[in-house]
């Protein structure tokens, strides 16, 4: 029996027992149960071997980017404490691996520290025989909770887009949950009046559609995410890179049916619900919401743009460095290298657009912008959180 069959007994069970579950304990199960949900195999899902490409897949270069801006980062907490840099949804630990490689050779490197969040011990255990050696500090923990309140950045990429979602549709009266129940064996959607409290509560900040029947994602499990994250710190940044919108442009009319996906082997499939765990799936994230999470555990917000205004930013010492190599009529391979990869990081027409930054900060009043979110909207208009 395949793993993806297994499962869907597992859910049918639990359905049958229980009556239409929630789409994000669905998606949860799918995704994360321990032994046959998608991120729990062995299985490539990352470049052209796997089902989707990320920032990380283009090569260091992302990696080397965010370094220098997390050494910015530290410059302006301007704190003699020793540094953490966590990050949570590590994956194969390649990011890791390329941002620690890039602050390694930085002269302040004997004040960081770096730290991985992962709740599976083999993926943990798969983490460290990647990275191996490094020559700043590396640990584990399994949650953010095992931490006291430190000083540092926490910082996620494609992470809150993966976190499991609760489904609504809006039928032009009134907003209700889209479950999953299962009929002759298949999977379906199912609409059910809305009784999660908290759910109930996100709904409410949703503008009224003017196109029904209108269905999309709420992410509750990000906003306990970025709440978890603030309280973790002390004083310094949090760092959200990944899919999504302001809340006025993720609930648009053009979006009638959500931003809900599964991917596999670089496809993307418009039924989630019959593969459960040999699909990705995802949901872009609504941004606003994260920045009303955050203020609410006092973070502020300091900066909001997209890769391509990020990269230019962040990226301008050493487009200068390479600019000058080029009017002494010099390019070395290696910077030959960073600029074509830099280029499909940066592109409008490749990666520029579909990934958001959002730099929250908690007791730190910057003097300046950081240098990757010079070139961004004023993230108090751009997000406006509050504002439904």
């Amino acid at each position: 029996m395949s793993r993806s069959n297994e499962l869907a007994d597992l859910i049918r069970d639990q359905i049958r027992k229980s009556g239409p579950v929630s789409f994000a304990w669905f998606m949860g199960q799918a995704l994360y149960h321990p032994i046959h949900g998608y991120y729990s195999s062995e299985r490539a899902r990352v470049g052209r071997a796997g089902d989707f490409f990320t920032s990380v897949s283009v090569g260091e270069v992302f990696g080397e980017i965010l370094a220098a801006q997390f050494v910015e980062l530290f410059d302006l907490v301007g704190t003699s404490d020793r540094f953490k840099i966590l990050e949570q949804g590590a994956e194969n630990a390649q990011l890791a691996k390329d941002v620690i490689r890039a602050l390694g050779v930085e002269p302040k490197s004997a004040q960081w520290e770096y730290w991985i969040v992962e709740p599976s011990a083999v993926k943990a255990s798969n983490q460290r025989a990647h990275i191996a050696q490094t020559s700043i500090p590396i640990h584990w923990i399994s949650g953010l909770e095992q931490l006291d309140p430190f000083s540092g950045i926490i910082f996620c990429n494609e992470l809150l887009d993966a976190l499991p979602c609760y489904l609504v549709e809006h039928d032009g009266r009134k907003w209700m949950e889209v479950r999953v129940q299962e009929e002759n064996e298949v999977f379906e959607f199912v609409r059910r009046p809305i009784e999660n409290p908290d759910l109930i509560c996100q709904v409410r900040r949703l503008p009224t559609p003017s196109i029904t029947p209108y269905r999309t994602e709420v992410n509750l499990a990000a906003l306990d995410w970025v709440k978890s994250a603030a309280q973790a710190l002390h004083r310094g940044f949090i760092l959200i890179i990944d899919y999504g919108f302001p809340r006025d442009e993720l609930y648009s009319p053009l979006r009638t049916e959500g931003t809900l996906t599964g991917y596999y082997q670089h496809q993307r499939l418009k039924d989630v619900l019959q593969r459960p765990g040999e699909i990705d799936i995802t949901a872009h994230i609504d941004f606003s919401a994260i920045a009303e999470a955050a203020s609410g555990e006092g973070c502020s917000i300091l900066g909001f743009t997209d890769q391509h205004h990020f990269m230019v930013g962040a990226a301008e010492k050493r487009l200068l460095e390479i600019e000058r190599l080029v009017g002494a009529g010099s390019m070395p391979p290696d910077q030959q290298r960073f600029l074509r990869r830099y280029k499909t990081l940066m592109h409008p027409n490749t990666m520029g657009l579909a990934f958001k930054y959002l730099l929250l900060g908690k007791a730190v009043s910057p003097a300046e912008v950081p240098s990757g979110f010079r070139l961004g909207k004023d993230p108090a208009l751009a997000l406006r959180p509050g504002s439904q």
